[in-house]
């Protein structure tokens, strides 16, 4: 049977990091469309849609646009649908997008509507508004219930903001997972091993990806299959000069050759700011406490 034969229950949205908060919303849609007797569907868009109205937007991203929909996709709905945000797109006010595009293209008989979200060029459209374009060509428009974390809704901001101040942990309890960045291991001025702290850099990794603030993390580290505790490095290397930004991770019990392989860092917690040192051997003995914390520190998690 072709889509458009079939009927759906729909939600619109961007869906960066599918935190908790979008998997409560795509929950409450896979409940409405077995009340109904419909298939669920997640309409998303694989670019941030402020990428093509404004060409030197730069989003940061909590999880790459492929690995997005995969995790739609595996989140319990019937069907993801990638829409490409176009201008055209951009200028269809919110009727024409629910009758032309959502009802007669997709099939979407009801319509699910996050707490925040809105559609159509006209950014200043209320629910209410939904709801009586919904009435006008029998739509079903329901507003969908926000998850809340410390009293607030979740979202992809909230968490990119805890991410900027380094506070990985409070964004992994809304996300629902580690928050995590991936990159190829490729080489660089090697300060770490002549310290007794050899380091893998990663780089170039997706340069829309949101990085955590600059300093000290508690990760968990993939590569080929093997997982260790790392200490990660966030920022510019003071006490060598350092010119540009970089993510190094030191693996514990671990010196084996994974340049030019794929590195995937999973952030823990924050173990400290980066600050310069005096010397390379006052920063080694810093190091040294900073292995240690780490060390108890995946004691007490399960990894």
């Amino acid at each position: 049977m072709s889509q458009k034969q079939e009927k759906f229950a729909a939600t619109i949205g961007f869906f960066d990091g599918v935190h908790r908060g979008h998997r409560h919303l795509l929950e409450q849609l896979n409940a409405v469309a077995r009340d109904r007797g419909l298939k669920s569907m997640a309409v998303t868009f694989p670019e941030h849609p402020r990428q093509i109205l404004q060409s030197d937007y730069r989003p940061r991203l909590l999880l790459a646009p492929d690995t997005k929909v995969a995790m739609l996709e595996q989140s319990g709905i019937d069907l993801c649908f990638p829409l490409h945000f176009t201008c055209e797109l951009a200028a269809m006010d919110a009727r024409c997008f629910m009758q032309d595009f959502l009802q007669r293209k997709l099939g979407v008989q009801t319509l699910l509507v996050g707490h925040d979200h809105h559609f159509g060029h006209d950014i200043n459209s209320t629910f209410e508004d939904y709801l009586t374009i919904g009435r006008a060509i029998d739509m079903e428009v329901i507003k969908a219930d926000a998850l809340l974390f410390e009293g607030t809704p979740i979202s992809s901001s909230r968490i990119r903001r805890c991410l900027s101040e380094g506070d990985v942990e409070r964004a992994a309890l809304m996300l629902g997972y580690r928050y995590t960045i991936s990159g190829q291991v490729i080489h660089g001025l090697k300060n770490g091993r002549k310290m007794g702290f050899p380091t893998a850099n990663l780089g170039p990794y997706c340069e829309f990806m949101q990085i955590p603030a600059d300093g000290v993390y508690c990760a968990i580290a993939h590569v080929d299959g093997l997982t260790r505790p790392a200490m990660v490095n966030i920022g510019y290397r003071p006490t060598f000069e350092g010119k540009a930004r970089t993510i190094e991770a030191h693996l514990l019990d671990f010196d084996g050759d994974i340049y030019f392989r794929e590195l995937t860092l999973e952030f823990m917690s924050f173990i400290r700011p980066e600050r310069r040192f005096d010397s390379p051997a006052q920063l080694a003995g810093q190091l040294e406490e900073d292995r240690r914390s780490v060390e108890l520190m995946v004691k007490e998690m399960y990894i």
